[in-house]
């Protein structure tokens, strides 16, 4: 590849040779490390290529050997230049393309995130053009650094991250926590005091109360919205009655066992998409995010499966250009109505199933038992039934604070003298 190159800058020629002794000719060229290349035997003479600056220095050696070279081909940047001497403006272009690569060269065309998964596409996305480092942003004006230290300040999934510039290309490579974060719960940083309640009706399985008052313990049934632990701690005198109150976070690590409904329905007929074998391409640009096109019209089809398809222009592996194409493709398809087998429909059904169920598991809810029964009717598949779970509880709730009285104020003290 460099040889090539290197061959094209400086130029070289295609030349045959023939005469008295072009063997001799031949020897003098390697004992003066004169480089030739692709040579070979013709009828009556000698076929190879030679640097421009080498076929200089051999024609000592034609007249010692009483030979003659012929040019053939002329090949290499120099002849180019001469060929096209008279055309400025051709120069000019040149010029100026490479001036607005420098220049697209400073900015950023291309965002790339990887190790994301908790945290959405298009939730970074939108934080990073929050952050100042959108498409078309300047290099220039990204701190890496701390761009890392805000993502992972802004998200708590986000347990480690790294950004790198190459070419005009971003790289946020994102490392998640496998703890799971229940988005919605309150943390007992928003409250000054708060108590710790059961999100839906069940039966306590186990509490270790680490600080508030607890208001439940194993084995008692509680419905939605009873306290557990109580933010409020009850504070006492000498002879056993309640003095002040003091309020607190409610911290504990309780497991409710609650039972959770399920049902799910599927229909015995459907309709199968029957792909014609009709595609239709509709083709635009998009041209520093602005969208230029499309070239031709939307195809007219009853019924189509739209894609699309995006293509970004890049020099090299890192070095993306502000230009995309966008590629619509329109398959046509016909409706055919099919029915499902039995068979069928209970693969379906456990398939659901299934999936409901690691959805539970991801929300770091243990499932203890599951009892659900299938019922064919005539037109569809019910399943239902119930699933047991046993779930830590988070949720909370502002603690109601109560203003303390004693009972013996008002009291004349005279009456105890």
């Amino acid at each position: 590849m460099i040889f090539s190159l290197l061959k094209y800058l400086g130029g070289y020629l295609e030349v045959s040779l023939k005469g008295y002794a072009p063997e001799r000719f031949l020897n003098l060229c390697s004992s003066h490390n004169i480089l030739i290349w692709d040579m070979y035997k013709g009828t009556d003479d000698y076929h190879f290529k030679i640097s421009l600056r080498a076929f200089w220095q051999i024609r000592p050696f034609v007249r010692k050997t009483k030979t003659k070279v012929r040019i053939l081909h002329r090949y290499g940047l120099p002849f180019w230049l001469y060929r096209y001497r008279q055309r400025k403006l051709y120069f000019a272009g040149i010029a100026l393309a490479c001036m607005l690569l420098w220049i697209m060269s400073q900015f950023i065309w291309n965002i790339e995130l990887i190790g994301n998964s908790k945290v959405t596409k298009d939730t970074l996305m939108k934080f990073l053009t929050e952050s100042g480092c959108d498409y078309g942003s300047a290099k220039r004006t990204i701190d890496c650094e701390a761009l890392e230290a805000k993502i992972r300040e802004h998200f708590d999934e986000v347990i480690w991250t790294s950004v790198q510039i190459q070419g005009t290309k971003l790289t946020v490579f994102v490392k998640e926590s496998l703890l799971p974060v229940h988005a919605g719960t309150q943390t007992q940083e928003n409250y000054t005091a708060s108590d710790l309640i059961a999100p839906s009706d069940g039966v306590v399985a186990s509490i270790i109360t680490r600080s508030g008052t607890p208001c439940v313990q194993a084995g008692d049934t509680v419905e939605t919205g009873d306290i557990l632990v109580s933010g409020r701690i009850d504070l006492h005198d000498d002879n056993g009655e309640i003095s002040a109150y003091h309020y607190c976070n409610a911290d504990a690590d309780i497991y409710l066992t609650m039972v959770a409904p399920y049902q799910d329905e599927i229909k015995i007929s459907y309709e199968r998409k029957a792909f014609t074998g009709t595609i239709a391409k509709r083709y635009s640009l998009v041209f520093f995010s602005k969208i230029v096109g499309p070239f031709r019209k939307e195809p007219v089809f009853d019924s189509f499966d739209f894609t699309t398809e995006y293509r970004q222009w890049r020099l090299y592996q890192d070095f993306f250009l502000p230009v995309i194409l966008r590629v619509d493709t329109y398959r046509e398809y016909t409706l055919v109505p099919e029915i499902y087998s039995e068979t069928e429909l209970k693969s379906m059904a456990e398939e659901h199933l299934q999936i409901y169920l690691e959805q539970i598991k991801q929300k770091d809810v243990q499932i203890l038992e599951k009892n659900v029964i299938m019922d064919m009717y005539e037109n569809k598949l019910v399943v239902s039934g119930s699933i047991l779970i046993q779930e830590k509880i988070s949720t909370r709730q502002q603690t109601e604070e109560l203003e303390f009285t004693q009972e013996s104020e008002g009291l004349d003290t005279d009456e105890f003298e």
